[in-house]
């Protein structure tokens, strides 16, 4: 019989393996996910392509699987309460719920439940994932007094009987933590965003460049992509920066454009951009947006649709920058050095750190979300 450290590892393997298949456009799931996931995710065809093929963790090293494995709780079934917001997240939460439990039953989003589907649809068929003890299930809703221990059920140690991980708004996550019952651990991930950060040393072109790279997937959407750009130096510099973002960011898109923006969509980008008209520059291209407060006294958040704040700062000004939202930022990307990149790092201890333009590729060793143990 298989132990359980191996159960649980083989489990994530299985995992990995069938999203490997959604990654393979020869696949027929890699098929059915091309075909369906430009009507329900919002991305365009070449978006969802980069996402696909670029950003589904299908190639993680055993380091990063022992820390994932390592890093989930334990119980004896896991519920999952999954987001629209990036279309392929199921992935990682499902490896997590796998690793934490044999039993996984996942909720997914009304809106986008495509990689979750066939992920699910992978997984019920998978051989090995059964061998080591598996079984997933989709559910509608979430019936958090069954979530615990059915009657009569013994579950060793003093383990849960069961976990609900919830990924979607700060809104969401506090209902359904108040609804779950006694023998239920909750393990929250809310809104989160991305922060940029250009040091003293960095190349101006290839700080440009390297954020637009980590704008352009999901659209903007997903907690790790960068809202915020602060630029290390006077104002001059974060102006150069804007400017080689804006055109960064118009050559990105010439290659993967945006999906399409709903009305509500763009009032916000009209509303973001007669703010920065007032306070700094806005440039707008065919796709995308770049905001420069040359001067902050405090960061004005920008729409999730390939629009980026920059901002001049230095390390003495950022921790009062950032303290508003220090609480959001789930993911600082960081390059040229300097000490205002430290100063980002000290306001918000549990974000995942990278380089610049690896913000949106973290490794697969748990959920993206660090801020919630």
């Amino acid at each position: 019989m298989m132990d359980d450290g191996a159960a649980r590892r083989l489990r994530v393997e299985r995992a990995v393996a069938a999203a490997a298949r959604i990654a393979d456009a020869r696949d027929p799931l890699g098929e059915e996910a091309r075909q369906r996931l430009p009507s329900t995710s919002g991305l365009s065809p070449e978006g969802v392509e980069l996402a696909l093929d670029r950003h589904l963790e299908i190639a993680p090293s055993d380091g990063e699987l022992d820390a994932l494995v390592a890093s989930s709780g334990r119980a004896r079934r896991c519920h999952v309460v999954l987001a629209a917001n990036v279309c392929t997240a199921p992935l990682r939460a499902i490896a997590v719920a796998t690793a934490t439990a044999p039993e996984v039953f996942v909720r997914p989003s009304r809106r986008d439940p495509v990689v979750a589907e066939l992920l699910v649809r992978a997984l019920q068929a998978d051989e090995g994932f059964r061998r080591a003890g598996g079984a997933i299930a989709l559910v509608a809703d979430i019936t958090l007094g069954d979530a615990g221990a059915a009657a009569g059920e013994r579950v060793p140690g003093d383990l849960p009987h069961a976990e609900l991980h919830v990924y979607g708004s700060d809104q969401t996550v506090a209902t359904l933590r108040a609804q779950a019952g006694p023998g239920v651990l909750v393990r929250g991930h809310g809104a989160g965003l991305g922060l940029a950060v250009v040091g003293l040393d960095a190349s101006l072109v290839e700080a440009a460049r390297d954020i637009a790279g980590d704008v352009v997937p999901f659209d903007q959407r997903g907690c790790l992509s960068p809202r915020f750009a602060l630029v290390e130096g006077p104002a001059e510099r974060a102006e150069a920066l804007a400017r080689g973002l804006h055109e960064a960011l118009e050559e990105a898109g010439a290659r993967v454009p945006r999906g399409p923006l709903d009305g509500a969509a763009r009032a916000e980008v009209t509303m973001y951009r007669a703010t920065l008209d007032a306070v700094g520059s806005f440039w707008e291209g065919r796709g995308h947006g770049v905001g420069l407060d040359p001067a902050p006294r405090s960061l004005l958040l920008p729409p999730a649709a390939r629009v980026v704040h920059v901002a001049a700062s230095s390390a003495e000004a950022a921790p009062a920058l950032l303290a508003p939202i220090r609480g959001a930022i789930t993911a600082i990307g960081a390059g040229g050095g300097g000490m205002l990149a430290r100063a980002a790092a000290a306001a918000a201890p549990r974000a995942r750190l990278s380089a610049l333009g690896r913000m949106q590729r973290p490794p697969l060793d748990g959920p993206v979300d660090l801020r919630t143990p």
